[in-house]
């Protein structure tokens, strides 16, 4: 900032003056100092505020199932039908390897075969990426018994293996607590929807036996298809939404892929949903 300077010198006072002038310029030249706060306010804590990697709520919430009427799913029965060695459609344990033993004395072979079920956000395979995943774990039902006497609420030895099909049935543990839970809710990030949203996932499943060590791709149709049409037939969609009651998904019984007549694998039942899946076959 430039000024004018004075110097102002006694002896140069007439003595006995009671008050001299000073004249001043009527304007003057200025220079902004001290802009440390206005620095600090719009550019430091807009820079912070850049830097700082935005806050990503990791908490998972549970999705609770659905029918496609809205009412509650306390139990969900996946059927797997895979081939024997003549090529045929079979959906019993005695006949992709099993022995009664396997499965009257929990042989390691039957309780460490389960099905996978994958779930990606898309179903193109060149561009989906995996969301989640789950494994169910053989288990004997009620029904896989047989009954002692004629009371048929006490079971006794497990059925035959020929007799004890190929399913992995999930229950709620409130109505059935020896039941097995895992798998009937799906788990997925609480962020990613917010109330009146939905999005899809799409399940890819396959069966893995502990007893012959073969791993099975499973699709959703029962007919033999072309190489070209068999990819869009591998999924089984699955419909997650939140409301402002909480968080839930549907099995999708419609899902249609370039105009086919879709995917007629996922049945309802009262509270029930039952979702078959087949050994691939092409042609």
């Amino acid at each position: 900032m430039f000024v004018n300077k004075f110097q102002i010198n006694l002896s140069t006072i007439p003595s006995g003056s009671t008050a001299t002038t000073i004249t001043f310029p009527i304007s003057t030249d200025y220079q902004i100092v001290d802009n440390g706060e206005l620095i600090e306010r719009v550019f430091v804590e807009t820079e912070v505020e850049k830097s700082i990697n935005p806050i990503l709520d990791y908490d998972r919430v549970r999705f609770l199932p659905l029918d496609l009427s809205g009412n509650v799913i306390d139990k969900i029965i996946y059927n797997i039908k895979l081939f024997n060695n003549s090529g045929n459609y079979v959906d019993f344990f005695g006949y992709v390897g099993f022995e009664d033993n396997d499965i009257k004395f929990g042989k390691n072979s039957f309780k460490q075969t389960f099905l996978s079920l994958s779930f990606f956000d898309t179903d193109n395979p060149l561009t989906q990426k995996l969301v989640t995943s789950m494994s169910l774990y053989t288990n004997l039902n009620p029904s896989d018994y047989i009954a002692l006497g004629n009371n048929a609420n006490i079971p006794g030895i497990p059925k035959p293996a020929v007799e004890v099909p190929i399913n992995f049935i999930v229950e709620s543990p409130m109505l059935n607590p020896r039941g097995v839970a895992e798998g009937l809710n799906i788990y997925d990030y609480k962020d990613n929807l917010k109330i009146g949203e939905s999005k899809y996932l799409y399940m890819r499943a396959n069966f893995k036996n502990a007893k012959t060590g073969k791993s099975t791709n499973l699709m959703v149709k029962n007919t033999p298809l072309p190489i070209d049409l068999l990819v869009h037939e591998l999924y089984t969609r699955y419909r997650l939404f939140r409301t402002s009651e909480g968080f839930y998904y549907e099995i999708d019984n419609t899902y249609q892929v370039n105009n086919s007549i879709g995917s007629n694998n996922v049945v309802y039942n009262t509270n029930t949903a039952v979702v078959n899946l087949y050994q691939i076959k092409a042609t």
